[in-house]
């Protein structure tokens, strides 16, 4: 029909857009670039006073966010080794922080406390209490020095069969704080001996592990002198009654022949002696420890009536046995 436009088949090309479509297309590229170019602009004006900003201010000081332990305890809605696992990864990371800006970690006490309070047997805050509280950019105070024994005195009190952590107690109370940080000569003196009796506990509970009891003998020699004979001979006997390795057993044979005279020495090593027939006699598949938890091997038929219960083999504890043997020697 004339004055219609023409209809397009199915396979014909769309129509070119319109002058007005693509002038629209051309302001809306040149906005977009336009703004990137301002924004570009505006960054680059406030970036290179905001970098020096940062290079010339520098964090001094922290501030502690949490409430005391306690509460800390209650805010944790039961997920108390969760949060104290949560805030050890915090003090391990800060420390670091720390020690690459260069300044103290002054939350740092407080925040183990927090941890202790959560999990109270959570063992890696009181091995690496010392360390962390000590490892400082600058001179720690004696105050801190006190507060990391407390901590590490807390670990024993929660895990009190950790021969580890009596060992890190140990050789700090013993041999770092003395020999590093305190200044007054009595209270260098006090905490050596104190130290020394906390590794005598460590070789006990560590008989099992050879590397505990070498590293708390040196806990006998700061008994020795002190003077405190009787205690670093007790010390001596113990370790080498809990203890397996062959080589520190001469070691400390040695040092009880120096210690003990001859009718002494002689006594104790026959009392030794028997425990160990005794040992592999009865129960030699046990262990040490085992074997002194159990007791000594008792014959009831031979010990009833109380005919025989003066002697040796009729004893209930390793305590009595000890008397009874030393009392027919």
């Amino acid at each position: 029909m004339m004055g219609l436009p023409p209809v397009r088949g199915p396979g014909a090309p769309p129509a070119a857009p319109s002058l007005l479509a693509r002038f629209a297309g051309a302001r809306d590229a040149l906005v977009t670039v336009a703004l990137s170019a301002a924004a570009a602009i505006a960054i680059g004006s406030v970036r290179a006073p905001a970098a020096d900003l940062e290079r010339r201010i520098a964090e001094t000081s922290d501030v502690y966010v949490l409430p005391p332990p306690d509460e800390v305890v209650t805010l944790s809605l039961g997920y108390r080794a969760a949060l104290a696992d949560l805030l050890w990864s915090h003090v391990l990371v800060s420390q670091g922080l720390h020690t690459m800006e260069r300044r103290r970690f002054e939350n740092l006490t407080l925040l183990l406390d927090a941890i202790n309070a959560l999990d109270p047997t959570f063992r890696d805050p009181y091995l690496f209490a010392d360390a962390l509280i000590t490892f400082q950019t600058s001179e720690t105070p004696r105050h801190e020095i006190i507060k990391a024994r407390e901590i590490m005195e807390r670990g024993v009190q929660n895990r009190p069969l950790d021969g580890e952590i009596w060992l890190a107690l140990g050789q700090f109370v013993g041999f770092i704080a003395p020999g590093t940080y305190l200044t007054d000569r009595e209270e260098k003196a006090r905490w050596r001996l104190e130290g020394a009796r906390m590794l005598a506990r460590a070789a006990e509970l560590g008989g099992g592990d050879a590397n505990i009891s070498w590293q708390a003998l040196g806990g006998a020699g700061i008994l020795g002198r002190a003077g405190e004979r009787e205690a670093q001979i007790r010390f001596l006997q113990r370790t080498l009654a809990v203890t397996d390795d062959k080589e520190l057993k001469q070691k400390i044979r040695a040092q009880l022949d120096k210690l003990l005279d001859a009718r002494d020495a002689e006594k104790y090593r026959r009392r030794l002696d028997g425990f160990r027939e005794l040992w592999r006699r009865d129960l030699p598949f046990v262990s040490n420890t085992a074997i002194l938890v159990l007791g000594p091997p008792r014959d009831p038929a031979y010990c009833a009536g109380g005919a025989h219960a003066d002697e040796p083999r009729c004893a209930t504890t390793w305590r009595a046995w000890a008397e009874r043997v030393e009392g027919e020697q």
